[in-house]
């Protein structure tokens, strides 16, 4: 039954960069701030640490927004976009216990993989981290 589920999500996941080829990586991390699953092109050492530093920022979210918003409905955090100056986009959104995070181009550029500084990359051969 797992291989089976599993063998799902990846097909979704598939699909999802399929159907947007502006992703260049993902996490999946669950509720204790574990990556579950990542794109090929973010090497683990960078999945833990989007999965640490997001997941702690997402937690702070969902308590500021509900402290700042009266209503049980008003209050339920749906996504967080985060812009970088490099151009990329991190786009964290939750479901149940799990959190997904996409890194997506911005640029309008091919991406160039930067594999020196464990997977980062710069817009339009440009360099730079992501």
């Amino acid at each position: 039954m797992a291989g089976a589920q599993t063998s799902e999500v990846d097909s979704i996941l598939k699909g999802y960069l399929t159907e947007f080829p502006t992703v260049i990586g993902y996490v999946v991390v669950n509720s204790d701030g574990i990556p579950c699953k990542w794109h090929e092109s973010v090497p683990y050492e960078r999945a833990l640490t989007y999965a640490a530093l997001l997941s702690d920022f997402i937690a702070n979210c969902k308590k500021s927004l509900k402290e700042l918003l009266s209503g049980p409905a008003e209050s339920e955090l749906a996504n967080v976009r985060i812009r970088t100056k490099e151009g990329t986009e991190l786009i964290c959104v939750t479901y149940a216990e799990y959190s997904f995070i996409v890194i997506q181009n911005c640029t309008g550029k091919a991406w160039v993989q930067d594999l020196e500084d464990g997977g980062g990359g710069g817009g339009g051969g440009e360099g730079g981290g992501a």
